[in-house]
């Protein structure tokens, strides 16, 4: 059985959407609905190449996600590819409308469909007022049916409030199960939750959906991490399209993951996180960055179980997803931390001189 080695958080500059939804994290930033193409530096052989299990360690959780609609990407079906037949394990967050790019995907071996998975955004009112409602349904069910896994997603929003009923509904006649649900985080402030009700009416009005994946994401929200953390050693955050690197969304090293791909490549572990609470830390936390922190694991929470008693996430891919890093990494001596923590100053100067 497969156990994964590394987590590759790939971060796509494609900012073109087909949705405009108004509780996305996009919003927030500058580089909200460009409309730009990721202009991708190098061939989809080339950034395998990049990422081979050689290189890696191992086999590794893939993550693809782009400033707007990841499918929106020219030729990412391409590159997805690639490292897929690589023997690695890729999850894309889309919003399951793109049905030309998914169908080249279906068409993939069994082999390799059994190693990809869709975070499927279920954006119901865009969905709704774009008569797209189906059309994402019927992607989800063909993913499903060609061995793919795929889970169903929607963030709680207020403006959806008077729509639950039409969506559990909705969920239940397609897909079995209610979606899971996430959290909508307003990065315009200290990250708070987005919403105008109080902590416990939120949690009042969402808790009908028993998400296993949002009750984890709410103990984690917020709360600040303080053990040793191996994001860096054990994960990596890419941009995708020119392949600067760097641990994760706090980084302290950055370096080109597509530099000189013949030689190894460093990792260096985070430690302390600076940062206010772990982002994705559904994903990271879950997959073991921090040895011990929790039993859940990434699968079961992304999963649900239909009502015909089948399952949302395929055996292979939820055995690989309820994997943890630290089965399959060494964590470090006291000494070791010291030698990572002077290697990241060393690095660090090394930076400040090329400038």
């Amino acid at each position: 059985m497969d156990k994964i080695k590394k987590i590759v958080l790939c971060a796509i500059p494609t900012s073109i959407c087909n949705f405009r939804c108004r509780y996305c994290y996009l919003t927030h930033r500058d580089e909200y609905y460009q409309g730009k193409q990721a202009d991708i530096k190098y061939s989809p052989e080339y950034i395998a190449k990049a990422f081979s299990k050689e290189r890696m360690g191992g086999v590794c959780y893939f993550n693809f996600c782009a400033d707007g609609e990841t499918l929106l990407t020219k030729d990412i079906d391409k590159y997805i590819y690639e490292i897929v037949k690589l023997g690695h394990y890729a999850e894309i967050v889309t919003n399951m409308t793109i049905t030309p790019v998914l169908e080249k995907i279906f068409e993939w071996d069994k082999e390799l469909l059994e190693r990809v998975t869709f975070k499927c955004s279920f954006h119901y009112l865009q969905l709704l007022e774009k008569g797209l409602l189906n059309v994402f349904a019927e992607n989800v069910k063909r993913a499903w049916s060609c061995g793919c896994s795929a889970n169903v997603e929607i963030t709680p929003d207020d403006e959806l409030i008077p729509y639950i009923d039409d969506v559990k509904e909705f969920s239940m006649e397609h897909f079995g199960a209610l979606p899971q649900l996430s959290i909508a985080r307003d990065d315009k402030s200290e990250h708070d939750f987005l919403t105008s009700m109080t902590i416990d009416e939120y949690k009042k009005t969402w808790e009908q959906f028993d998400s296993e994946f949002w009750k984890f994401k709410m103990t984690i929200f917020n709360e600040k991490r303080y053990e040793y953390c191996y994001a860096g050693a054990w994960s990596m955050l890419v941009n995708f399209a020119t392949g600067d690197t760097t641990q994760c969304y706090c980084g302290r090293v950055s370096y080109n993951v597509y530099d000189d791909i013949s030689k190894p490549i460093k990792f260096y572990a985070i430690g302390k996180c600076r940062e206010t609470h772990c982002y994705n830390g559904h994903a990271l936390l879950t997959l073991g960055c921090i040895p011990g922190f929790t039993d859940v694991c990434y699968g079961d929470i992304r999963d649900r179980e239909r009502l015909d008693g089948t399952h949302w996430i395929q055996p292979k891919m939820k055995a690989f997803l309820n994997s943890k890093c630290e089965e399959s990494n060494e964590t470090f001596s006291k000494m070791k931390k010291i030698v990572n923590e002077g290697n990241i100053y060393f690095e660090k100067f090394k930076e400040i001189l090329h400038k």
